[in-house]
């Protein structure tokens, strides 16, 4: 009987069982604890919360269903004592692997159920940010990779073994030890499904569906080895697992190909181009002091391209006017990202000889060569390749250098070689020219320009600073809306697919927490020629961060999830406001105490949320929607169990735990804090609070410099420790 019949004929009997039908329902149904019960993504981006989680759930359940499945359809003639009538007729390999195939099919034609069965309340929910290719994406990568991995591992224990239970007892605890702490740091490591910490909305998820397909790949490469290797092992004659591994081994390409396999699997793990080397204690670890004072820096011009979308390289050439008042060569460093590799250094048209120092540290490594002992050099590097991710940040997928279809973001050494050298003057200029697609805006922390459309679907665009040594540039398909604040411009560049929901109200509360914060703390102050830029970032990019006169925020900011937060404010509208006075607390000024965790910028962003809407609604208002539910949550969680017995905590299990804390933590941040803030408004006015908060905003603090203690603010406002209480 060929193949092909015996496929067939397999296949038939599987869709006849009960068990198969079983599995294809509980994959089916798979997705339905990513909703709720089942949240591993850490971005809060609608991607996340309803497309990662779903799909991680779903290929979890399904990976245990299919190796059910799998098992079953090996143990079965084993048990009715068929095998010895089936092998005599036909080769028990050929059997073996029809049987894989076929629970194999049945798991991809579940997986495309799945797929449609999903795909419009997934539509729905996503709205303006569903993406089609990212959603089937999701599902060829994270919900068909448990099954078919799964499968493939049952097979092999099974094979070997020959036992249900102890093959079903390996492939479950493997799916649970993939899932611990230990593996859910390494993106390798997850054999069952992929590491998957959060999708983008708006800017492309294509480092996860990079290293998705990655780590695919590799574990297709060892479960096949292993699965090609367990083959040998298929009972024949009555004989053991040596007597079969040994009639067996007559099929010389089976153990060939096993080892091909997985020794491909073995190097693509060892060379995976993702992740830096940066040593284990790197906070520990000193980096070189490599300034040079007889060097200085008078220019740079840069020209780079994207090499691949798809695989997310960039090439360029980056130019340096320098400096030499030694007369007498100069060795110079300088930093490049760990997936770069330098392929050209010039320096006034001669090659110079470099070498790379392989020292990886957060995702940058240092090149060194040497300069001639002309006073004028012009310094050219040519280099290319894919940014690293820092291995410090793997178990988040967030990277410093990133590049997709629908958006990047690059600065210092992910963008070009940096020296670490003085500059020239003030004016010491920077430029970048670079192609993007025709629908990417660039934004830069300098000025940019749009040039002419190239005829191959790009568009190349000029960005240039001055004083500042580098540019941070970010690309999408921004929009641009122009605010003031106390005279000075700001800039809010976000993704064109949020333009339904900023439009009208969502700007008008922005512009008017500005205002606020302008007034009663204090302007960002920038020029007309580099104005305050705040720029929507990718969900990769946790949280915000601040440099120079970029602002990040992440997108996650403008999720549903995060718009319906009550700890923020009470509609979506109001959370909007409460991030954008994060550009003033937080990320304009950071509030730290050392003795006191729970004094944070969050509390303060919330009391000044509370103030603005106090002047926009109304005092009735702001009490009963932000004071009220500030002493109602904090009296909730002095009274809860926990907090009152702290000491049983340490007797839950870890998981529970963690999110017990993380509630009065959360409690504490926001609402503790705020009350701690409006009670010491009750007791010396508002006049003297805003004065205080004003003074504080513009000098910093003096305990911690520049960061705002506990002791800053009782000091700034006159009142001692205890009198406002504690978050």
């Amino acid at each position: 009987m060929s193949l092909r019949a015996l496929f067939r004929v397999e296949l038939g009997r599987l869709l006849c069982g009960r068990l198969t039908w079983l599995a294809v329902a509980a994959t089916l149904l798979g997705p339905l604890a990513g909703y709720g019960l089942y949240r591993p993504a850490y971005g809060d981006s609608m991607a996340s919360l309803y497309l990662a989680n779903p799909m991680l759930a779903g290929g979890l359940i399904g990976a245990a269903a299919f190796a059910l499945l799998m098992l079953a359809s090996l143990e079965k003639p084993r048990r009715s004592r068929l095998a010895a009538i089936t092998d005599a007729a036909l080769s028990p390999l050929r059997l073996a692997a029809v049987r894989l195939f076929s629970v194999l099919a049945v798991a991809v034609l579940t997986v495309l159920a799945a797929g449609l069965l999903y795909l419009p309340y997934t539509w729905y929910k996503l709205d303006i940010v569903f993406s089609l290719g990212d959603y089937w994406l999701a599902a060829a990568l994270i919900l068909l990779s448990g099954p078919v991995m799964g499968t493939l591992l049952a097979a092999s224990v099974d094979q070997f073994v020959c036992r249900l239970d102890i093959s079903l007892a390996v492939v479950l605890a493997g799916i649970v030890f993939s899932q611990g702490a230990w593996c859910s740091r390494f993106f390798l490591a997850q054999w069952c499904v992929p590491l998957v910490t959060a999708l983008s909305d708006a800017f492309g998820s294509a480092v996860i569906w990079r290293t998705a397909l990655y780590s695919r790949i590799v574990w297709l490469c060892l479960l096949t080895g292993l699965y090609l290797l367990s083959l040998l092992g298929v009972r024949q004659y009555g004989r053991g697992l040596i007597g079969s591994f040994a009639r067996h081994l007559r099929f010389a390409a089976l153990p060939l190909l096993a080892i091909v396999l997985a020794a491909g699997g073995g190097i693509l793990w060892a060379r995976q181009p993702f992740i830096d080397h940066s040593p284990a204690d790197w906070m520990s670890y000193q980096p070189e002091d490599r300034s040079n004072t007889t060097l200085t820096l008078a220019g740079t011009e840069i020209e780079a391209r994207i090499e691949s979308y798809l695989l997310g390289t960039l090439s360029g050439t980056a130019s340096y006017r320098l400096t030499n008042t030694s007369g007498e060569p100069q060795e110079l460093y300088f930093e490049l990202d760990s997936g770069y590799r330098v392929r050209e250094v010039t320096a006034n048209g001669s090659p110079v000889e470099w070498e790379d120092m392989h020292n990886d540290y957060i995702a940058a490594r240092e090149v060194r060569c040497v300069l001639p002992a002309e006073e004028q050099i012009t310094l050219v590097v040519e280099y290319g390749g894919m940014p690293k991710m820092w291995n410090a940040q793997e178990a988040l997928m967030s990277s410093a250098g990133f590049i997709s279809g629908k958006g990047l973001e690059l600065y210092g050494s992910h963008l070009a070689p940096s020296l670490p050298l003085q500059l020239a003057g003030e004016e010491t200029p920077v430029t970048l020219d670079i192609a993007l697609r025709d629908a990417m805006t660039l934004v830069s922390s300098g000025t940019t320009r749009r040039g002419a459309p190239n005829g191959d679907g790009t568009t190349t665009w000029h960005a240039e600073d001055a004083g500042a040594g580098e540019l941070r540039v970010f690309a999408g398909d921004y929009v641009c809306r122009t605010l003031e604040g106390g005279g000075f411009p700001i800039e809010f560049w976000y993704s064109a697919k949020y333009e339904p929901r900023l439009a009208g109200e969502g700007i008008g509360i922005m512009q008017e927490a500005i205002d606020y914060c302008t007034e009663h703390y204090g302007p960002r102050t920038f020029t007309q020629d580099k104005p305050f830029k705040i720029v929507q970032s990718t969900v990769f990019q946790f949280g915000g961060s601040a440099s120079g006169n970029i602002s990040q925020m992440g997108e996650s900011y403008f999720s549903d999830q995060n718009l319906a937060s009550a700890d923020k404010g009470a509609d979506s509208a109001e959370v909007l406001a409460h991030e954008i006075i994060h550009q003033w607390w937080g990320l304009g000024v950071s509030l730290i105490d050392m003795e006191d965790a729970n004094w944070t910028d969050e509390g303060m962003t919330t009391y000044s949320t509370y103030r603005l809407m106090a002047e926009r609604k109304g005092e009735e208002y702001a009490r009963a929607n932000y004071v009220e539910k500030w002493e109602r949550t904090t009296s909730q969680n002095a009274q809860s169990f926990y907090m009152r017995h702290p000491e049983y905590l340490a007797v839950l299990p870890e998981a529970y735990a963690a999110e017990v804390k993380a509630a009065a933590d959360s409690v504490n941040w926001y609402d503790g804090t705020a009350l701690m803030i409006y009670r010491a408004e009750q007791k010396i006015g508002r006049e003297r609070l805003d004065a205080a908060l004003a003074r504080l905003y513009t000098q910093g603090g003096g305990e911690l410099p520049p960061y705002i203690t506990l002791g800053d603010f009782l000091n700034a406002c006159g009142l001692e420790e205890g009198e406002i209480g504690r978050a």
